[in-house]
Protein backbone atom coordinates (compact mmCIF):
# COMPACT_ATOMS: atom_id res chain seq x y z
CA UNK A 1 0.00 0.00 0.00
CA UNK A 2 2.94 2.19 0.73
CA UNK A 3 3.71 1.79 -3.11
CA UNK A 4 0.30 2.96 -4.05
CA UNK A 5 -0.17 6.15 -1.92
CA UNK A 6 3.15 7.35 -3.26
CA UNK A 7 2.43 6.89 -6.66
CA UNK A 8 -0.91 9.11 -6.05
CA UNK A 9 1.21 11.74 -3.99
CA UNK A 10 3.66 12.04 -6.56
CA UNK A 11 1.34 12.87 -9.46
CA UNK A 12 -0.71 15.30 -7.12
CA UNK A 13 -3.64 13.50 -6.89
CA UNK A 14 -6.55 14.24 -4.26
CA UNK A 15 -7.45 10.99 -3.70
CA UNK A 16 -9.34 9.10 -0.63
CA UNK A 17 -8.07 6.04 -0.26
CA UNK A 18 -10.02 2.79 1.76
CA UNK A 19 -8.17 -0.10 2.31
CA UNK A 20 -9.91 -3.49 2.39
CA UNK A 21 -7.37 -6.74 3.68
CA UNK A 22 -8.98 -9.29 1.10
CA UNK A 23 -11.74 -10.65 -1.21
CA UNK A 24 -14.42 -11.50 1.24
CA UNK A 25 -14.34 -7.57 2.86
CA UNK A 26 -14.39 -6.46 -0.72
CA UNK A 27 -17.51 -8.13 -1.74
CA UNK A 28 -19.19 -6.89 1.51
CA UNK A 29 -17.94 -3.24 1.14
CA UNK A 30 -19.75 -3.55 -2.41
CA UNK A 31 -22.93 -5.01 -0.83
CA UNK A 32 -22.91 -2.66 1.69
CA UNK A 33 -22.69 0.38 -1.07
CA UNK A 34 -25.82 -1.85 -2.95
CA UNK A 35 -28.01 -1.92 0.06
CA UNK A 36 -27.90 1.72 1.30
CA UNK A 37 -29.15 4.01 -1.54
CA UNK A 38 -27.36 6.73 0.68
CA UNK A 39 -23.86 5.53 -0.24
CA UNK A 40 -21.50 6.46 -2.93
CA UNK A 41 -19.36 4.00 -5.31
CA UNK A 42 -15.92 4.84 -5.19
CA UNK A 43 -14.54 6.51 -8.23
CA UNK A 44 -12.20 3.94 -8.88
CA UNK A 45 -11.53 0.42 -7.34
CA UNK A 46 -7.97 -0.64 -7.53
CA UNK A 47 -8.24 -4.16 -7.32
CA UNK A 48 -5.28 -6.68 -6.95
CA UNK A 49 -5.53 -9.93 -8.58
CA UNK A 50 -3.37 -12.01 -5.39
CA UNK A 51 -5.98 -11.32 -2.56
CA UNK A 52 -6.66 -13.54 0.35
CA UNK A 53 -10.03 -15.39 0.89
CA UNK A 54 -11.60 -14.53 -2.07
CA UNK A 55 -9.63 -13.55 -5.57
CA UNK A 56 -9.05 -10.32 -7.17
CA UNK A 57 -10.93 -11.84 -10.89
CA UNK A 58 -13.88 -12.97 -7.61
CA UNK A 59 -14.48 -9.25 -6.33
CA UNK A 60 -14.32 -7.86 -10.48
CA UNK A 61 -17.36 -9.91 -11.27
CA UNK A 62 -18.82 -8.75 -8.05
CA UNK A 63 -18.55 -5.38 -8.76
CA UNK A 64 -19.60 -5.50 -12.58
CA UNK A 65 -22.86 -7.28 -11.25
CA UNK A 66 -23.08 -4.63 -8.65
CA UNK A 67 -26.65 -2.76 -8.85
CA UNK A 68 -24.79 0.78 -8.13
CA UNK A 69 -21.51 0.59 -8.66
CA UNK A 70 -21.15 -1.76 -12.23
CA UNK A 71 -20.02 1.07 -14.05
CA UNK A 72 -17.12 2.37 -11.75
CA UNK A 73 -13.99 1.54 -13.42
CA UNK A 74 -11.59 -1.14 -12.26
CA UNK A 75 -7.77 -0.87 -12.36
CA UNK A 76 -6.24 -4.23 -11.94
CA UNK A 77 -3.39 -3.60 -9.91
CA UNK A 78 -1.12 -7.26 -10.05
CA UNK A 79 2.43 -8.77 -10.12
CA UNK A 80 0.64 -11.39 -12.04
CA UNK A 81 1.63 -11.23 -16.24
CA UNK A 82 -0.05 -14.51 -17.11
CA UNK A 83 -2.24 -13.64 -20.56
CA UNK A 84 -4.87 -15.61 -18.84
CA UNK A 85 -5.22 -13.29 -16.00
CA UNK A 86 -5.27 -10.20 -18.41
CA UNK A 87 -7.60 -11.82 -20.43
CA UNK A 88 -10.03 -12.72 -17.70
CA UNK A 89 -10.04 -9.11 -16.21
CA UNK A 90 -10.46 -7.80 -19.66
CA UNK A 91 -13.33 -10.24 -20.18
CA UNK A 92 -15.02 -8.95 -17.07
CA UNK A 93 -14.75 -5.81 -17.56
CA UNK A 94 -11.67 -4.23 -16.09
CA UNK A 95 -10.86 -0.74 -17.10
CA UNK A 96 -7.26 -1.17 -17.01
CA UNK A 97 -4.41 -3.56 -16.26
CA UNK A 98 -1.43 -2.52 -14.04
CA UNK A 99 1.61 -4.82 -13.24
CA UNK A 100 3.69 -4.45 -10.28
CA UNK A 101 6.94 -3.33 -11.62
CA UNK A 102 10.16 -4.54 -9.41
CA UNK A 103 11.44 -0.66 -9.58
CA UNK A 104 10.32 2.16 -7.17
CA UNK A 105 10.48 4.24 -10.03
CA UNK A 106 8.78 2.37 -12.75
CA UNK A 107 5.59 1.68 -9.96
CA UNK A 108 5.15 5.19 -9.69
CA UNK A 109 3.88 4.92 -13.45
CA UNK A 110 0.70 3.62 -11.19
CA UNK A 111 0.12 6.97 -10.67
CA UNK A 112 -0.10 8.35 -14.17
CA UNK A 113 -2.30 5.15 -14.88
CA UNK A 114 -4.65 6.28 -12.14
CA UNK A 115 -5.19 10.15 -13.55
CA UNK A 116 -5.77 8.67 -17.02
CA UNK A 117 -8.39 5.91 -15.73
CA UNK A 118 -10.23 9.34 -13.51
CA UNK A 119 -10.52 11.39 -16.41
Amino acid sequence: MFLVREAISVHGLNVELHLIEDGEQAIRFVAGIDANPDARCPQLFLVDLNLPKLSGIEVLAHIRRSNRCASSPVLIITSSDAQNDRAQSTALGATAYFRKPSGYEAYLRLGEVIQQVLT
